[in-house]
């Protein structure tokens, strides 16, 4: 996943903490602390992370059912242990799994070296080498959930880059109606409706779980988005 590994403004989050009291509740959002996932992956075995699923996840099976999508080229961003990435490989798609942690992308390249229809690649996807009009369908399940809120609108605007015409955005991120104060941002779907609708067509939005290892599950949204 990226976590703190997709967040490249912490200078700006240091000077911010540095001038205003985040005590006080409107900043609370300042106060976030995410793990290093550069040591995590170095260090920890992927089994055993908050976010691994073996399986594609099934609200995503879903909706590649109900949109008929079977072939097309694929990002998983932030692909982290990359069993997303393969599952997609497996499908037939195109796939190339990205993310900003070094280490996690070694250990991808090593783990599936034999695997046909993926590559992975280290990349920021805020400071993106990645080119326009490149992917049909992006899928999104740690990234974006983790940026600060004054990263988002540039994260929406590379996105919407990167996609080909008519593609589309499967994002997922926790849930406003998730209990467990630590971990990612928040949404609702109102508020994600907010921050996309300038540059995709909201096609379907709705409450899911966030398949991994937490117990309990952790409470998610997943919505399907289709560029303007």
């Amino acid at each position: 996943m990226g976590l703190k590994q997709c967040i490249s403004s912490t200078g700006i989050l240091t000077y911010l903490k540095s001038i205003i009291c985040v005590a006080d509740s409107r900043f609370s959002w300042l106060s976030k602390d995410f793990p290093d996932l550069e040591t995590l992956y170095k260090t920890q075995k992927v089994e055993t992370m908050p976010w691994y699923n073996e399986n594609l996840d099934s609200d995503l099976e879903e909706e590649l059912h109900r949109r008929k999508i079977t072939n097309g080229k694929f990002l998983d961003l932030g692909t982290g242990p990359a069993t997303q990435a393969m599952r997609f490989a497996k499908r037939g798609f195109n796939v190339t799994g990205s993310d900003l942690s070094e280490a996690a992308i070694k250990r991808a390249r090593n783990v599936y070296a034999n695997e046909k229809n993926v590559n992975f690649i280290a990349d920021d996807i805020l400071n993106s080498n990645l080119k326009d009009n490149e992917f049909d369908y992006i899928f999104d399940r740690g990234c974006f959930h983790v940026l600060l809120p004054i990263d988002r609108q540039r994260y929406i605007t590379k996105i919407k880059q990167i996609l080909k015409e008519n593609g589309i955005l499967f994002l997922k991120c926790f849930s406003d109606k998730e209990p467990r104060q630590e971990g990612p941002y928040k949404f609702s779907q109102g508020e994600i409706r907010d921050l996309f609708t300038k540059y995709f067509i909201i096609d379907s939005i709705k409450e899911t779980v966030y398949q991994g290892t937490l117990d309990p599950i952790s409470k998610g949204v997943i919505c399907s988005d289709d560029k303007k």
